[in-house]
């Protein structure tokens, strides 16, 4: 009778990697690393505000710095601990390797986009806001973060013009329903909220890409004319 010899399952002390090598071998070597990776993306660390998800409401107060390394896709921890909170700040979470509960794969940096709910020695994070240099490393790599490309956001909005002669049409009709106070302007969250309010639903991302993109100064005042405007004009095409 033939034998099914199974992998021993992961009980959390190193890498799933590193206890799948002391199975398979008496004198286990290290599991190879992505060297290639590790060089071109070594210096790259996207930060982010974090909050906890949790259901104890003095966790509502609590604020976490999320740094995600892009040479080998490792995430740390540190909790900002506010004066006279009780709480002492500093190292959360070690630096170390996440698998994704949905796919089973490690996390990477396409998962780490504003909005993203990120399961993280058995907390929950949110990942709210982040740094410039994280903003400008986003736009730099639309190809792996499309929801921080202004082009795509845009060409997605440009979706709901079936129905309408012209994208232009579309745009008109926009407007309107956005101009909630009829001086043609509003702050950053009326102006999510009224895209909402019209059936324009996007991801987290994808309206924060809007707002950056279009009240670039951040004097929380976006012009409607210059957002639809944008929307109405079609790109051209590239030879």
């Amino acid at each position: 009778r033939q034998m099914c010899i199974r992998d021993s399952p992961y009980l959390g002390y190193g890498t799933a990697e590193d206890s799948l090598a002391s199975v398979k071998a008496l004198a286990p070597k290290p599991p190879k690393k992505d060297v290639q990776k590790i060089f071109k993306n070594d210096l790259h660390i996207l930060r982010f505000d974090a909050k906890i998800v949790s259901c104890n409401a003095d966790d509502e107060s609590r604020n976490f710095i999320l740094s995600f390394y892009c040479g080998d896709d490792t995430i740390k921890i540190h909790e900002v601990a506010e004066r006279n909170s009780g709480r002492i700040g500093g190292k959360f979470l070690d630096r170390k390797k996440h698998v994704n509960p949905v796919n089973g794969q490690y996390y990477s940096e396409k998962d780490m986009l504003l909005g993203s709910l990120l399961l993280l020695g058995g907390h929950k994070f949110r990942l709210v806001q982040c740094d410039e240099y994280t903003e400008k490393y986003f736009e730099a790599n639309p190809e792996i973060f499309k929801e921080a490309s202004i082009d795509y956001v845009l060409s997605k909005l440009r979706l709901q013009a079936k129905g309408l002669p012209t994208v232009a049409d579309f745009a008109k009709s926009l407007r309107s329903k956005l101009d909630s106070k009829g001086d043609g302007f509003l702050c950053c969250e009326e102006f999510c909220n009224n895209l909402k309010a019209a059936n324009i639903i996007l991801t987290f991302h994808e309206y924060h890409t809007l707002v950056r993109n279009f009240d670039p100064n951040k004097q929380n005042r976006i012009s409607l004319d210059e957002f639809c405007g944008a929307i109405g004009t079609q790109p051209t095409a590239q030879n």
